[in-house]
């Protein structure tokens, strides 16, 4: 019974509600995709890199440290999951002869290029969130004008057209709000976590290279 109200409710809706409905399960398909990913820059999963990094270095040397990093894997519901540090941390390792300069900016170069994928969906959050308010305002305008153009037709008999016009225009601005209001939190959520590890990496970069340099002094 309540799947058949939930069947008729999008049927009143119209057209849009089914471009609604794409739009939400790609908003939802993003979100997923990006909740794994995301779990490679949890701060306390960066603290336990970086440690067992500077174990391994302090146990045998850059050989040691090299061979612990070609060796982190993490995985998240059977995916595979990366730290990007971990790439810079190698490339640091690797170009440790170049002063601490040029170290900071290959690795923050790295960094760069390592965050991209991370960045990469985020944007489709953004659009979505912007543009399905107005996708379900287009569907609003199209239900009243259905409605008004029943009512002009002034017969009685005409009402429950005028009603379905109504129920459109109203089903299409809800579900419009619908699918935005989630995407613009997944937008700022996973933007806000991004935002918030940078300060981790810088600090763990400048770190690593700090003891490089230190132990060749």
């Amino acid at each position: 019974m309540q799947f058949d109200s939930i069947a008729k409710l999008l049927e009143h809706g119209g057209f849009t509600v089914y471009i609604l409905i794409a739009c939400s399960i790609l908003s939802l398909k993003v979100a997923i995709e990006k909740y794994i990913q995301f779990t490679g820059i949890k701060r306390k999963q960066m603290e336990k890199n970086h440690k067992e990094l500077f174990d391994a270095l302090k146990q045998d040397g850059v050989q040691s440290g090299l061979d612990y990093l070609s060796k982190v894997k993490m995985t998240k519901f059977g995916f595979a999951v990366s730290n990007p540090l971990i790439s810079v941390y190698q490339a640091i390792i690797i170009h440790r002869e170049q002063t601490s300069e040029e170290l900071l900016e290959s690795a923050y170069n790295k960094l760069d290029n390592e965050l991209v994928d991370y960045e990469k969906g985020l944007g489709i959050h953004a659009t979505l969130g912007s543009i399905t308010p107005f996708i379900g305002l287009f569907g609003t305008v199209i239900g009243i004008i259905k409605a008004f153009g029943a009512l002009s037709l002034q017969d009685s008999g005409n009402y429950g057209h005028v009603i379905s016009g109504i129920a459109e225009a109203l089903v299409a601005t809800a579900a419009g709000l619908f699918v935005a209001i989630p995407s613009v939190m997944f937008y700022n959520y996973f933007t806000k976590r991004l935002k918030r590890s940078m300060p981790v990496f810088d600090g763990h970069i400048r770190e690593l290279v700090f003891a490089l340099k230190q132990k060749r002094s």
